[in-house]
């Protein structure tokens, strides 16, 4: 089955056009009431406070449904991703806050969970199903 799909906000909300999808935090009202008003399911999680993968995952598990036995890894939410599909409110925008923190204490970090939650990503456009995720900072031109 596939969802409905929400089209892009436009400028301001959102710094560039494509993924990943980075929104100054003064506009971060504005894109949840966008999000919302389109018919998406927002999720907020802040992976600031991360220092490993196992952190990441758990923030995300905190916000959305897992199953029991999935893992802490990229390749254990790979592997329920049946599971997540048929669990997680779609059209689904989750709005990520704490990346410009992740990205100060823990580059390596925060860049393999933006790179891993593009590919999941994918993976639900691949099965007819949107995802989105934005990344909240009160900066991004530095």
């Amino acid at each position: 089955m596939t969802t409905d799909w929400i089209a892009m906000p436009g400028s301001p909300t959102l710094e560039e056009k494509s993924e990943p999808y980075l929104v100054r935090a003064s506009e971060s009202g504005h894109l949840r009431q966008f999000l919302s008003s389109a018919g998406a399911s927002v999720v907020d999680v802040d992976l600031g406070d991360s220092t490993s993968l196992v952190d990441v995952v758990g923030v995300l598990r905190e916000g959305l449904e897992f199953p029991s036995w999935c893992g802490s890894g990229w390749d254990a939410v790979h592997d329920a991703f049946p599971e997540l599909r048929a669990a997680w409110p779609l059209p689904l925008a989750i709005v990520v806050a704490g990346l410009p923190k992740l990205m100060a204490a823990k580059p390596h970090l925060a860049l393999n969970t933006v790179l891993g939650l593009s590919r999941l990503c994918e993976e639900f456009s691949i099965a007819g199903d949107q995802v989105l995720v934005f990344y909240v900072g009160d900066r991004w031109d530095d």
